[in-house]
């Protein structure tokens, strides 16, 4: 039934009455309790409510506490007060209080004390009293002067004042010549300290002040140490002042009484010390004055030490609630703040209480998240006033009188009258939550915005699509994507700088092409998308389309140059081309691309043909990405033959795809598919380790001097971690560096990239050929062969097919040899299909060639017997 600390209370005080109470009524009781009270058992006094029984003189805290019925306290309570039993008798009594939480109550656990009973005073009577000596007239006159010191005690004097009055009380009223002294126990320094000696020579007290507590020291420090009254009525021959017995001496001083001052509860504060001049013991007056005397100062000691521990905690309160970043306010029913914490005047921005006033000085206006305004009498405070009810966690804003916004978490909680329910105040805990929500509204933007053009990003886009489309009903929406033409040509010349400036300049120029209810979006890089809703007619979106293309042909001015970028645009409508966001632009990617493919700057409407090349699109992705996970990929080997003595002297690899149920797939049918998507990368990556590998092996079978030729795109070479790859492909292969020849195209010499020449004087530092392929049908340019390290020359197959009828194919190939011999390049030509070419590139000085003459691109089986006839076939010559 109780809490197990209600049991263990009760067993430590056995020997004590206990009453236990809950909700101010008596729940518990044990014998003793019972007894004390005059009650025949706990059915008798259980439900009695605490003031039926206890009656105190005076304000103090136990009162308060249980006047308040639901605080804990951390430390028991004692205090002196009247307990009036079933026969209405009054009983001085020590009380002691606890309390222990119950579920959602306190307990409170009374352990009180009969004053007249109690064990310190009999065994005080026992020690001294003469058998039948009656109390005389110094009872009533010392009850006079206890009452005047315990007003002193109520009206709160100074302890020192009450101590100091006690001691001349005590000497007046024994008129024996007596020297009252009080020592008071430092727990710090657990020693004896003078609290009151008025009419002690200066000297005595500075001998006796911070007294050791033992058995050989001093009487106070004897008695304090075994809690016993230590009469000494001869110091001369006493074994207690054995050790310190000429200090009193010297003063005159031949006996000492000391009587430890202690509480019902036996807790120490001190000892009351009577030094005569005359060797004696106490009477019996005497020793009641004594006694009387120590109660009194126990309960001014306590009191004081009480107040300390009350005030002590009310600074730390003080202290926490000062230091709270929470703000506290306290309002009367009248709106009036009675008080508020140095946060909430630094949150609400107020100066002076006094001047502010009434609450709704500090602010203009509360409001809800909604942004609907709050009335005066509908806000949080005025309602908790109204019905008793606490509010918690209330979202407000407040607009305060210098026109910023708060926004604060709000609590408020009733403080009501102890006696009854009547609310009296509100308290009100606020925290600020200005910056957290500022913090939440930048992050909500940057997850929903562009961070370099502030449009939104693709994350809403994706939202507004499908918002709009679950509008829709009957509603056309359309899909515009955009796509810049040529914009890698701005970041190339003038820089990334330069291309983040162009781009929010069309940013600003799409923004002015649509309406206010469209959307414009950026994907990323300089993909744009457009959401267009609540149209009637395709014509809108023409028309729409053609403003765009006739704004984005002004040209475009950065750092004093002028740039003019095309805009293919593709277009697709719900509920025609698809009826979900990710479908519709995907159908409009598809169109824009057919703008591209159809000569760039114009747009297209997604079709149903369209629809059929997004498929394949999508499929031909979704296969590539398996092949490359499943090994779906093969070399085939081209064969170079030198025009010298006729050898092998190296081959071309070749990707091909064997895609399962469809055969062998011709690398133009997924290369520039795969350069679109990004998978060239790890596939150029594949290839390369692949044919290292192999070239090695037929070296060492054939022990031959082979070059393997490898095809490199432009962005593996763009790629400024390709030297360190390919220097771990050669370490892992075994193959020497001079037996590798890497094949660019004139498209990557364009490229205005910076770490373009690191990149190739890092392959040329490993010893690492490079072979310019299809040399001539570009955008040929001299000035590329002085600036970049080309080792090779591959004249492309349009000039050696109409070899030797056409005299201008026959004019410009000996051109290209007899300038790559003057530059000290090799040449090789390609795509040489009979004898008469390659007689006449022979004749012409060409070093190598490759084609269906000799042979065409052979699986790895095939092309070891070719190396194997040829070995045989070099053998016999």
């Amino acid at each position: 039934m109780y809490s197990v600390n209600w049991q263990m209370l009760i067993e430590q005080h056995a020997q004590d009455a206990v009453i236990v109470l809950v909700d101010g009524t008596i729940v518990h009781a044990n014998h003793m309790g019972i007894s004390l009270l005059r009650a025949k058992d706990l059915h008798e006094i259980s439900g009695l409510r605490w003031n039926a029984f206890l009656e105190f003189s005076h304000p103090n805290q136990i009162k308060t506490h249980l006047q308040a019925g639901s605080s804990l306290i951390p430390n028991a309570i004692a205090e002196f007060c009247q307990l009036r039993n079933r026969q209405g008798e009054l009983v001085n009594i020590e009380l002691r209080l606890h309390s222990f939480p119950v579920l959602r109550n306190t307990a409170y656990v009374l352990c009180l004390r009969d004053m007249q009973t109690q064990a310190f005073a009999k065994s005080f009577q026992t020690q001294l009293s003469h058998s039948g000596i009656p109390k005389n007239s110094l009872s009533h006159e010392a009850l006079h002067h206890e009452k005047e010191i315990l007003e002193m005690i109520a009206l709160d004097n100074p302890l020192t004042q009450i101590l100091q009055d006690v001691c001349d009380r005590m000497e007046r009223l024994l008129d024996n010549g007596s020297v009252c002294a009080i020592m008071l126990y430092d727990q710090d320094t657990q020693k004896l300290r003078i609290a009151a000696a008025p009419s002690m020579e200066a000297e005595f007290l500075n001998e006796m002040d911070h007294l050791e507590i033992g058995l050989g020291s001093w009487s106070c420090g004897v008695a304090l140490k075994t809690q016993k009254i230590i009469v000494v009525e001869d110091i001369a021959h006493s074994d207690v002042w054995q050790s310190h017995r000429q200090t009193p001496l010297r003063y005159g001083m031949h006996s000492c009484w000391s009587v430890p001052i202690k509480t019902a509860f036996n807790t120490l504060l001190g000892t009351v010390d009577l030094y005569h001049r005359d060797q004696r013991h106490p009477s019996d007056d005497e020793q009641t004055l004594i006694m009387d005397a120590m109660h009194v100062i126990a309960l001014a000691i306590d009191k004081k030490n009480m107040e300390h521990s009350l005030a002590t905690s009310e600074d730390r309160y003080r202290s926490v609630v000062n230091n709270l970043t929470e703000g506290i306010m306290v309002i009367a029913p009248g709106g009036k703040i009675l008080t508020c914490n140095p946060s909430a005047k630094r949150i609400l921005k107020i100066q002076d209480i006094e001047a502010t006033g009434r609450r709704h000085r500090y602010f203009k206006r509360i409001f809800r998240e909604d942004s609907s305004e709050i009335q005066i009498g509908d806000d949080p405070a005025s309602i908790v006033l109204r019905t008793g009810e606490a509010i918690s966690n209330l979202s407000i804003g407040m607009q305060l009188h210098d026109n910023s916004t708060v926004w604060l978490l709000v609590n408020v909680q009733p403080i009501q009258h102890s006696r009854h329910s009547k609310t009296e105040a509100v308290l009100i805990s606020f925290t600020d939550t200005t910056e957290v929500r500022e913090t939440e509204r930048q992050l909500q933007y940057i997850a929903t915005h562009d961070a370099l053009t502030g449009l939104a990003n693709r994350h809403q886009l994706q939202h507004r699509l499908a918002s709009a489309l679950a509008q829709a009903y009957d509603q056309k929406v359309a899909v515009i994507f955009l796509d810049l033409d040529h914009f890698k040509n701005v970041n190339d010349t003038a820089g990334h700088a330069a291309g983040d400036g162009l781009l929010c300049d069309v940013a600003k120029r799409l923004s002015s092409c649509i309406r206010a209810t469209d959307m414009l979006a950026r994907l990323g890089g300089d993909e744009f998308v457009i959401v267009v809703e609540e149209f009637e007619t395709a014509q809108h979106l023409k028309e729409l389309a053609d403003r765009i293309l006739t704004k984005m042909r002004e040209p475009f001015v950065i750092d004093q140059h002028q740039y003019h970028l095309g805009t293919s645009i593709g277009i697709s409508v719900f509920p025609h081309d698809g009826t979900d966001g990710p479908t519709l632009l995907r159908c409009a990617d598809s169109a824009m691309y057919l703008a591209k493919e159809l000569g760039r700057n114009n747009y297209q409407f997604f079709t149903s043909d369209l629809m059929i090349r997004a498929q394949h699109r999508y499929t031909l992705e979704r296969n590539l990405r398996r092949a490359l996970v499943d090994d779906e990929f093969l070399l085939y080997y081209q064969p170079k033959l030198s025009l010298i003595d006729g050898s092998i002297v190296g081959a071309e690899a070749l990707i091909r795809w064997q895609m399962p149920e469809m055969g062998i797939i011709a690398p133009n049918e997924f290369i520039p598919f795969a350069e679109e998507i990004g998978l060239i990368v790890p596939m150029g990556r594949w290839v390369l380790a692949k044919a290292c590998e192999q070239a090695q092996r037929w070296r060492q079978e054939f022990d031959i001097d082979f070059k393997i030729s490898v095809n490199i795109s432009p962005k593996q070479f763009q790629d400024p971690k390709l030297p360190q790859f390919i220097l771990e492909v050669l370490l892992e292969s075994g193959l020497p560096a001079h037996a590798l020849q890497l094949e660019i195209t004139e498209g990557l010499l364009m490229v205005e990239a910076e770490h373009l020449s690191s990149v190739f004087d890092a392959i040329k530092t490993l010893g690492i050929s490079i072979s310019l392929d299809d040399f001539g049908t570009g955008f040929s340019s001299l000035s590329y062969l002085q600036r970049f390290p080309i080792d090779n020359l591959k004249i492309d197959r349009s000039f050696i097919r109409e070899i030797p009828e056409n005299q201008d194919s026959v004019v410009l190939t000996k051109a290209i040899i007899a300038m790559s011999s003057a530059l000290g390049m090799s040449v090789t030509a390609e795509g040489v299909e009979n004898l008469e070419q390659m007689d006449f590139l022979k004749d012409a000085g060409c070093d190598e060639i490759q084609g269906f003459y000799f042979s065409k691109p052979i699986s790895v089986e095939y092309f070891s017997q070719l190396l194997k006839q040829h070995a045989i076939s070099q053998a016999l010559h």
